[in-house]
């Protein structure tokens, strides 16, 4: 299991470097990534909904399929997923380049671990605004966290948010006091993509969450891809 999860299962939160005890035990971690496309105004966030404890056996089902990537395709397993550099070609894991066709089955192959997991759910809120894309951000976080804590009112839980970041932008915390969420007593913990498997299964499937909403025609490829491989997950929900 990866530090920062258990320090929030326990009532602990990270801020600049330092562990503080907020005293808030949560049933599970929301860990959310953005995704869109700015000339257009799209804007959209996904988050998978991790139940503390199926936390380790979600976490080895992921490094399983890393470690087959390795042996099959030379790409570490400590290889940081970005999927709009992965599947662009961009990067060279492990100094080896694959083939754009290998980049994509190796996405979808990501995204069936997360589709097979029975306890990890996923939600997706999107917006657009063409004339201001950061307020699409705000209104997309914004729609996240009013949907989240809806669904876990309905269900009696209590959840900790973990963003990608690197502690540096104040949307979160700003949107956080805004809405209030009953349910989520503590805004989101910015953590490094390359740190955190979790953040980059939120990557994967707010790319590929992006392609159902946006259906660029240079990525028809990818249109299908989220419901395809996350048939549990609900269709990305407008805000």
């Amino acid at each position: 299991m990866q530090p920062h999860i258990v320090l929030i299962a326990f009532g602990f939160e990270r801020k600049a470097g330092k562990v503080i005890n907020t005293h808030q035990p949560v049933d599970r971690t929301y860990y959310v990534d953005e995704s869109g496309i700015p000339g257009s105004g799209l804007a959209l966030y996904s988050a998978l909904g991790v139940p503390e404890e199926r936390a380790p056996e979600i976490l080895r089902a992921w490094r399983e399929m890393r470690e087959q990537w390795f042996r099959e395709h030379g790409v570490p397993a400590d290889f940081e997923l970005h999927a709009t550099n992965f599947l662009s070609g961009r990067g060279r894991p492990g100094g080896l380049n694959p083939a754009k066709i290998q980049r994509y089955r190796m996405a979808q192959a990501a995204l069936d671990v997360i589709g097979a997991q029975p306890s990890l759910s996923v939600v997706t809120v999107y917006t657009d605004e063409p004339a201001h894309w950061g307020r699409a951000k705000r209104q997309a976080y914004e729609g996240l966290l009013r949907r989240l804590d809806r669904r876990l009112t309905e269900v009696g839980e209590r959840a900790a948010l973990v963003v990608d970041g690197d502690g540096s932008e104040p949307l979160y915390e700003q949107v956080h006091r805004q809405v209030g969420p009953r349910c989520i007593p503590l805004p989101a913990v910015e953590v490094p993509a390359h740190s955190s498997a979790w953040i980059q299964m939120a990557d994967v499937v707010a790319h590929s969450a992006c392609q159902a909403v946006a259906r660029q025609p240079s990525r028809r490829f990818m249109w299908s891809w989220y419901g395809r491989h996350l048939p549990k997950a609900p269709a990305p929900e407008r805000c």
